[in-house]
């Protein structure tokens, strides 16, 4: 018999390994951004618990590119907006009423201090998170068939596609995505992720639209992808351009793992 699953995680429970990010409003627009745990020492953190208690999360300091230099975001006066993921291996937490501040403790540590007035964040419905658009043709693997598809949006839960092969896919079978990024002439292959169809919807203009959801242990890498996604549908630009087309290498889903990270760096 499986344990139930949990259903609530106290923001001490947050670990450096978790996936955390933030809903914010930035502008007319509602983002996501990835944050990642601060590494403080042992006695900055014990100042923190004299001080905060166990009601507080510290993360690194987040930055945006503003006319080419380096800014430090502020979430003054967003504070009814903001919430705070967590994702874990216990499943998808969130957080609400938080305040974020920037922070800075000696000797030279700076960094964003997250206070939940709500200690407890709970378990998420995981299929409300953040749907950017991509309409990108990637592929689609079932048992021995492969097909071409059009991938209309894209979540860390899920994503909606067309099938652009005239193989029907069997909607009550699991698959493997292959998640494709192209920039021009190159292209990059993010990873490969384990999906189910969850709704086939009437066609449109002669082209039915599957509807899936993502297994929950390829959260915290989509994550990074939708937060990526999302930078650069505010800048303009493309972050994925130090990555080179696909590695034939054997540590290429380790290569591209680490440009993700580098983009959520700069």
């Amino acid at each position: 018999m499986s344990e139930p699953k949990k259903q609530q995680l106290h923001i001490s429970e947050v670990q450096p390994a978790d996936s955390i990010s933030i809903t914010a409003m930035m502008g007319p627009k509602k983002v996501e951004i990835q944050a990642t745990y601060a590494e403080l020492t042992l006695e900055q953190i014990e100042f923190l618990n004299v001080n905060y208690g166990n009601h507080y999360l510290p993360i690194e300091l987040i930055t945006q590119e503003i006319n080419g230099e380096e800014v430090v975001v502020s979430f003054e006066g967003q504070n009814s907006a903001l919430k705070v993921v967590v994702v874990n291996p216990d499943g998808v937490f969130k957080f609400e009423n938080i305040l974020i501040r920037k922070t800075t403790l000696p000797p030279d540590k700076t960094f964003h201090l997250i206070n939940a007035v709500s200690t407890l964040g709970v378990r998420y419905n995981r299929r409300r998170g953040v749907r950017v658009n991509v309409d990108t043709r990637m592929e689609l693997e079932q048992g021995d068939s492969k097909f071409i598809i059009l991938v209309r949006e894209i979540s860390y839960c899920g994503f909606s596609f067309i099938n652009l092969t005239k193989t029907d896919i069997d909607a009550s079978r699991p698959f493997i995505l292959k998640l494709i990024e192209r920039d021009g002439d190159k292209s990059f292959t993010v990873g490969k992720f384990i999906g189910k169809v969850h709704r086939v919807e009437e066609p449109e203009n002669g082209n039915t639209i599957y509807g899936c959801v993502l297994a929950e242990k390829h959260e915290a890498q989509l994550q990074k992808y939708i937060a990526m996604k999302q930078m650069e549908a505010l800048t303009g630009k493309k972050v994925f351009d130090d990555v080179q087309k696909i590695s034939t290498s054997e540590n290429w889903r380790q290569e591209v793992a680490d440009a993700l990270g580098r983009t959520l760096d700069d």
